[in-house]
């Protein structure tokens, strides 16, 4: 009877061996070009990633699956003392793995974080994270970009100085989204939101901060739009990588139940190993339902620029004017007002990845048009 029961066991465990093999294998098999673009580059990647990364992971993928049913097929008898030592060494790999990401990913209040919103910003219950009140500080992007003066207003949002004062009975243009609206890699003057405010004759109140979903972008217009009697426009920038950020549930973050958008808290406590698993790695139903709560997010953005007096528009800036992303975009987009910015990618700052001052031009020049 012990013999039996150790058979069967070696059995089922070759068995979930080669059914893993298969599927990384099968993966491998259809991970071709449509797949990679829609589940990789346009909804996870903010910029293409380099020539050559599709081809290299189907074929790590694939030789991660052929070691595993190598496993499986060279196995000798299992007896459970065996099999005891293979899951007591998985457990202890994914904690490895879990300090590891952790090491990798470097303390977000670190001087030396790469991200900007982290040099510049602190964490926040409500919005995630959100830049320090009344900071100035003079930042360079490793890889020789030239030093930026970065100043936050007592409101902690990015203006001229961090003296400058609202004024909430002025003609106001705000300004929300991620990076390319908060202006990373360029002096106040030349973001596309300092030209639009100027050519408009209005105060501008930019409240995006880098990384941001669209859910944080609506957040912030909200908490703007709230003390402001003036809004002319809300100007937010819409880009298909948000749609990895709106589902994002390491932070406060929106759902749609009965068809409402509901703010639910992240989950805690955070394991770095969790979110690149459920985060990171897409499959189709996390992007249907992304594009879902994306399109409920937009909507209510539209709503509540509207409630306020002001003019809502969506900036969607593109640097491949074949379009993958259209269909995305038309999802996210259809019947609310947006314009397209077809920027060329030799306008993208090779140290910051962000549009120059041309390409921030070329962005206000779009929204001055849409609004006059």
């Amino acid at each position: 009877m012990a013999c039996y029961a150790v058979a069967v066991l070696g059995a089922t465990v070759r068995i979930l061996l080669l059914a893993l093999a298969g599927t990384l294998l099968a993966a491998a098999m259809l991970a071709d070009h449509a797949w990679w673009m829609q589940h990789v580059v346009l909804s996870s990647l903010y910029l293409p990633p380099p020539a050559g990364a599709q081809t290299a992971v189907r074929i790590v993928v694939a030789l991660v699956g052929v070691a595993i049913a190598g496993c499986a097929l060279l196995m000798r008898r299992a007896d459970p003392a065996a099999i005891g030592r293979v899951l007591l060494a998985i457990v202890l790999a994914l904690c490895v793995a879990e300090v590891g990401l952790r090491i990798a990913a470097r303390p977000e209040g670190w001087p030396g974080h790469p991200r900007l919103e982290w040099v510049l910003g602190v964490p926040d219950a409500r919005f995630g994270w959100r830049f320090v009140p009344k900071r100035t500080v003079r930042f360079a992007m490793p890889g020789g970009a030239p030093a930026v003066t970065y100043s936050i207003d007592a409101n902690g949002d990015r203006a001229p100085s961090a003296e400058t004062l609202e004024d909430p009975r002025a003609p106001t243009l705000v300004v929300t989204g991620e990076s390319i609206a908060a202006g990373h890699g360029l002096e106040w003057k030349d973001t596309f939101a300092a030209q639009a405010g100027e050519r408009l004759h209005a105060q501008v109140v930019n409240v995006a901060e880098g990384g941001y979903g669209n859910d944080q972008a609506l957040l912030r217009a909200r908490e703007a739009l709230a003390r402001l009697q003036r809004p002319i426009a809300l100007i937010s920038t819409v880009l298909p990588v948000q749609l990895h950020r709106n589902v994002d549930d390491s932070r406060i973050h929106f759902v749609l139940r009965d068809g409402a958008l509901v703010a639910v808290p992240g989950l805690s406590p955070r394991s770095r190993l969790r979110e690149l698993l459920a985060d990171e790695l897409w499959v189709t139903w996390r992007i249907e339902n992304s594009l879902a709560v994306t399109r409920a997010i937009l909507e209510a953005t539209a709503a509540e620029a509207r409630a306020h007096g002001a003019r809502p528009l969506f900036v969607v800036p593109t640097f491949d004017r074949a379009h993958p992303e259209a269909g995305m975009i038309r999802r996210m987009l259809g019947g609310l007002p947006y314009v397209v910015v077809d920027l060329d990618p030799a306008r993208i700052m090779p140290w910051d990845g962000h549009p120059d001052r041309a390409g921030a031009r070329q962005i206000a020049d779009a929204v001055v048009e849409a609004l006059q």
